[in-house]
């Protein structure tokens, strides 16, 4: 079974003002804040901090996660690749389970069964799973390290394809929920151009992203390799933290416990790094958490030192009602359909949806045209494979891509729609590339097919036959003595002619058949994933308009309720005295909430903003 260490002190502390805000909100009948208040502890109760290993095939992701852990998890072979994303938590006491995808045609759920933790290779490398033919969607690895405790999930990413391939296009696209991002490459060669292109990608999905550099050991001249890479990497615009790092120093130093060689391997530096990862994780949370705790602390006390303003000072019961009537009135314009975070919110997606959509098309299109030059300059038949599995990993690069540029939009209209509220903690969207539609498509190769060799050699007979013939004839009529081997000769030159047109022929019949094919092919697929975008599109508009006009209705209830609470305090009432010192008393309290929340924003401040 797997279990956590427990919450930090800083969680707890949150954890207990939460709860004191709760029923506060909840003894004033406040359930809509109360609601909030209770997504926001969540919060506090994450499954953890996940990290994602990728890279391209055979750059030692698995060893480095090894050798991070200090313990055997993943397999490692020169023969061996993970065909399966294997997911590595805490656990007490070794242990894993392999989470099944539903059979073709069946919508019910995934599942999940133990399996023993010797059989971990058999099912997650390419070798015991080839082409996941057990239909794996993960497997969930638990060990005791220390590393793990404090809520790290590793996440060692399949590579077997390459970057472009559609397995690593559907593992990536999960990367926006990751709180960090591995790029792993080696010392063996600078990095290729399809690693910087994934990169950028990587980036806009997942902003923390560590550059690492194994097999240091194996490749003396790895420095000038780092800083090829470093350098292609700032053209590239991309700016990111590189470790160098020998996995293999790593495990022979946790071998001996040899401290002066784990230096050596260049592990600690990235070890502290994934430290601050965990740590910034936190805070982030505690953060969001404190941006609740101000925005409902800031709805409930107007209301209650308005009725205390009353009942204490009468005489300025007019002064505070009109306050208020003005706060509801701004809270009202929040909430109308005419609001301006409305409009903003509708254009923006307006013009994210129409940008999102051309720049597919762009990529599409231009996968196609490099497909049709691809097809021009070989044969169908023979590379057809080859050249199909090219097809599907650049068409899921490029929609991978595409929906990176998608995430990063509409995170950054996000931010502007919440400019118009106050307090109002950050909305993150998560979005998930369609590129898996890719591995149910199929492309309708029948026509690609050699034709059949009895008619081809029909056409060369008859060639070879007429030639023959006709130098027969031609000495008959001449009276001419023409040996009878020139004539055969003859033909047979003819015939390879007709072999070398019935081979041109046949190509460029089978290379109309392959553009065809193509085209059909990612028209569909250009289809599909222009409907998941726009449907995408149109569930994220949906979700943020949901989600900021229940702000906007908090507001407006907490402003009405102020004003009502103002103007009930005015009336005489025997038992004013009293009820002006609870008020007194629940507005200390929410003092003391206050002032806890600042306390915690500012323990887990930036340190630049301190």
């Amino acid at each position: 079974m797997i279990q956590q260490q427990g919450p930090s002190a800083a969680v707890r502390y949150a954890r207990e003002t939460v709860d004191l805000a709760i029923d506060g909100a909840d003894a004033y009948r406040r359930d809509d804040l109360v609601e909030r208040l209770r997504g926001a502890r969540d919060l506090l109760s994450g499954s953890g901090v996940t990290v994602y290993v990728v890279g391209e095939y055979k750059k030692g992701k698995s060893s480095l996660v090894n050798a991070l852990l200090t313990t055997s998890v993943c397999p490692v072979d020169d023969d061996i690749a993970t065909s399966v994303p294997t997911v590595v938590r805490f656990a007490t006491e070794p242990s894993a389970r392999a989470t099944y995808e539903p059979p073709d045609g069946d919508v019910g759920s995934p599942w999940t069964e133990t399996i023993a933790f010797e059989q971990i290779a058999a099912h997650v490398a390419e070798g015991g799973n080839p082409g996941n033919r057990r239909r794996l969607r993960s497997v969930t690895v638990g060990v005791d390290r220390a590393l793990l405790e404090s809520g790290l999930i590793v996440v060692d990413t399949p590579g077997v394809g390459g970057l472009g391939s559609v397995r690593n296009a559907v593992t990536a696209s999960a990367l926006p929920s990751a709180h960090a991002v591995l790029f792993v490459s080696d010392s063996s060669q600078e990095l290729t151009a399809a690693e910087l292109r994934f990169l950028r990608t990587v980036v806009e999905l997942c902003p923390t992203v560590l550059f690492v550099l194994t097999k240091t050991d194996l490749y003396p001249h790895w420095r000038r390799i780092l800083e090829l890479d470093l350098a292609h990497l700032e053209r590239e615009g991309v700016t990111v933290a590189a470790f160098p790092v020998s996995s293999q120093v790593r495990s022979d130093a946790a071998a001996t416990a040899d401290a002066e060689l784990n230096e050596e391997s260049g592990f600690p530096p990235l070890v502290r790094r994934i430290d601050d990862v965990v740590e910034d994780a936190e805070r982030v949370a505690l953060q969001s958490v404190g941006a609740h705790l101000q925005s409902v602390i800031g709805q409930i006390v107007p209301a209650l030192s308005a009725r205390a303003a009353a009942l204490g000072r009468p005489e300025a019961a007019g002064d505070v009602r009109a306050e208020l009537v003005r706060a509801r009135e701004r809270a009202d314009t929040l909430r109308s359909r005419s609001a301006r975070w409305q409009q903003v919110l509708y254009d923006g997606f307006a013009d994210i949806s129409s940008d999102v959509d051309f720049d597919l098309r762009v990529r599409t299109r231009a996968v196609l045209t490099e497909a049709e030059r691809a097809i021009e300059e070989g044969d169908p038949a023979r590379n057809w494979d080859e050249f199909e599995k090219w097809l599907r990993s650049r068409l899921a690069a490029e929609t991978l891509e595409n929906y990176a540029r998608f995430t990063k939009a509409a995170d950054e209209l996000a931010d502007r729609v919440a400019e118009h509220f106050e307090l109002v903690e950050k909305q993150i969207l998560t979005v998930r590339a369609p590129v898996d539609v890719l591995e149910q498509m199929s492309i309708d190769t029948t026509a690609l097919e050699s034709p059949k060799k009895v008619t081809g050699k029909l056409a060369i007979f008859q060639k070879t036959y007429s030639g023959y013939m006709m130098f027969t004839m031609l000495a008959h009529l001449t009276t001419l003595v023409i040996p009878s081997p020139v004539g055969i000769v003859a033909g047979l030159l003819m015939g390879r002619a007709a072999l070398g047109e019935e081979r041109r022929r046949a190509i460029e019949k089978r290379r109309a058949a392959a553009r065809t094919a193509v085209r059909q092919f990612v028209e569909e697929f250009s289809t599909q994933v222009s409907k998941d975008s726009r449907d995408t599109v149109r569930r994220a508009q949906r979700d943020l308009r949901e989600r900021y006009t229940k702000r906007a209705e908090e507001l407006q209830r907490s402003a009405s309720e102020a004003v009502d609470a103002a103007r009930e305090a005015v009336r005489d009432d025997e038992d004013a005295a009293d009820e002006l010192r609870r008020l007194q008393k629940d507005l200390q309290l929410f003092a003391t909430l206050r002032t806890r929340t600042e306390h915690m924003l500012a323990r887990t401040a930036p340190e630049e903003a301190r």
